[in-house]
């Protein structure tokens, strides 16, 4: 760990990065395990401090790719009706006995259809579906790479403390 100044001086382009968070996770590992041995014999402090002080940002980075939930939930995905769901089969205007896909404005009673604008905005909410995948996607991309990136880096953790993957001056 000591020989990461000098190392990270070494390095150009993606590598620098790579060594600049890697020194940064590996400083996260060596103060969580200084804290462990601290508390070593109680082991309940431990958990709660751990949680206290990572538990909430690692709870909220994994809940990021849930917003992505937020739109079929709203307008319904497929066959599922969500709370801005479009309208029942009754609700369309019958030509010659076969329901088309124009929509009736008003419902029985004289009023106006709330769902509506869903349906004289369906191509915005066509794209946005769209959008919303493809963002969600990502997201979930980044949270994995992150999470596998930690993990390989746990992994030389140990190795290096370990003393089985010894990092030389030179590299």
């Amino acid at each position: 760990m000591r020989n990461y100044k000098h190392r990270y001086m070494n390095k150009k382009g993606l590598y620098k990065l790579d060594c600049y968070y890697e020194n940064k996770i590996f400083g996260k590992f060596c103060h969580i395990r200084n804290i462990a041995q601290k508390m070593q014999n109680d082991r309940k402090r431990w958990k709660r401090f751990f949680i206290k002080k990572y538990g909430i940002g690692l709870i909220l980075f994994a809940l990021i790719p849930v917003i992505g939930l937020i739109f079929p939930i709203l307008f319904g995905d497929g066959y599922i009706k969500g709370v801005y769901g479009l309208c029942k089969e009754g609700h369309f205007i019958k030509e010659r006995g076969v329901t088309t896909t124009t929509h009736k404005e008003t419902l029985s009673g004289g009023r106006v259809c709330p769902n509506k604008w869903l349906y004289d905005n369906r191509d915005t909410v066509i794209i946005y579906d769209y959008v919303n995948f493809i963002i969600t996607f990502i997201i979930i991309a980044i949270v994995v790479f992150v999470v596998i990136y930690i993990l390989i880096k746990v992994i030389k953790y140990e190795k290096i403390k370990g003393g089985k993957g010894k990092m030389d001056v030179q590299k």
